[in-house]
């Protein structure tokens, strides 16, 4: 028979152990409780989390101290939030813009692969792995029938190679170890060179000992603009939306809460959001106070574009998501999982706002 213990958690205990699980319950003064079998296994995943009867699922009434610390800790993690948007309180920035050269018709781009200490939050460090020492990578982008050719070195103490999520591309340049090439070892550098042949929003990303890697912070957008401009939605602005998951805890383009930043948009524009999940599990993606048009899902335009304001975006999907900037605000933006991003010590891993401005 099961036993049940009520232990205290730390929002960053509290991100690790939800990452571990894929959920976890919240209670009151930061209190989760802790399934176990008499063996000692975690029994976390038998509970019923619909039967507020199950202990595990129960919330308790909270004191009037606790809820003192509850408001006064989310408090905080706000303040703390909007403090990084004018100045980092973490260092590092990923999906910065590549830049590339020419060779004669040939656009040249330069990747290199890194054992990287990743700051994801205030003071929590990750030995992680990124692309040009970032995470996510540099954004790679081009235009539709143009030829890419992609020198990438490997720094790390593994092998590794790169997969194009989503391109199309000759089976020799699919990036994967093992299969389509060679693992590019410690050391080594390898030239990947194809065609752009379809267009929009798309990933690349470690296809070797990839559940590691990639979740260490391997992966990046690969954005390929039509070859007819006119074919895509005409949008003011821009924002290249990376989620994942478990290694580096619950992140928004590599960064956890107080981190993440802020997107800005003035009233009236109209936003472009290009989501894409590198990581392990679903995440619904949930925007206040303004409805979502999804206009395309893993590159290719949808005959019937749809509004909603929470998307599912599942483990490798990407989707483009049109937001008619009408709301003057600033309008949390956030996983719908609530163990992703928040606790009783408030917001946390994956949330952040977009702010809308007259």
């Amino acid at each position: 028979m099961a036993q049940f213990e009520t232990v205290r958690v730390p929002r960053r205990g509290f991100l690790k152990r939800a990452a571990a699980v894929g959920a976890a319950v919240p209670m009151a003064g930061g209190l989760i409780a802790a399934a176990c079998n008499d063996d000692g296994a975690d029994a976390a995943n038998n509970v019923d989390y619909k039967d507020t009867k199950t202990p595990a699922a129960a919330v308790t009434a909270a004191s009037q101290e606790e809820w003192e610390d509850i408001d006064h800790d989310h408090s905080a993690g706000i303040q703390q939030f909007l403090d990084n948007q004018e100045s980092p309180l973490t260092k590092g920035k990923g999906n910065q813009p590549l830049e590339w050269t020419m060779d004669g018709d040939v656009k040249v781009f330069n990747l290199t692969v890194d054992e990287v200490e990743w700051e994801t939050e205030p003071g929590n460090i990750e030995k992680a792995r990124g692309y040009n020492n970032m995470i996510p990578g540099p954004v790679i982008r081009a235009t539709q029938g143009e030829t890419v050719r992609i020198n990438v070195t490997n720094n790390l103490t593994e092998s590794t190679a790169v997969h194009w999520h989503g391109l199309f591309v000759p089976f020799s340049q699919d990036g994967v170890g093992g299969l389509t090439q060679d693992p590019i070892k410690p050391g080594e550098t390898f030239t990947y060179e194809f065609k752009l042949r379809n267009s929009g929003t798309h990933m690349y990303h470690a296809h070797h000992n990839s559940a590691d890697q990639v979740n260490r912070g391997l992966l990046g957008a690969f954005i390929i603009d039509p070859e007819d401009p006119s074919t895509m939605p005409q949008y003011d602005k821009e924002w290249i939306f990376v989620v994942n998951d478990t290694s580096l805890g619950f992140t928004i383009n590599g960064k956890s809460w107080p981190a993440t930043e802020m997107f800005t948009a003035k009233l009236g524009d109209r936003l472009l959001i290009r989501y894409m999940n590198a990581g392990f599990m679903n995440h619904p993606l949930h925007l206040h106070g303004m409805p979502m048009l999804i206009t395309a899902k893993d590159g290719w335009p949808l005959p019937q574009p749809y509004k909603c304001d929470t998307i599912d975006v599942a483990p490798g999907s990407r989707y483009d998501a049109l937001v008619e900037c009408t709301e003057e605000g600033v309008w949390v933006f956030h996983c719908h999982v609530l163990s992703h991003a928040e606790t009783p010590s408030g917001f946390f891993g994956m949330a952040t706002a977009l702010k809308v401005e007259a």
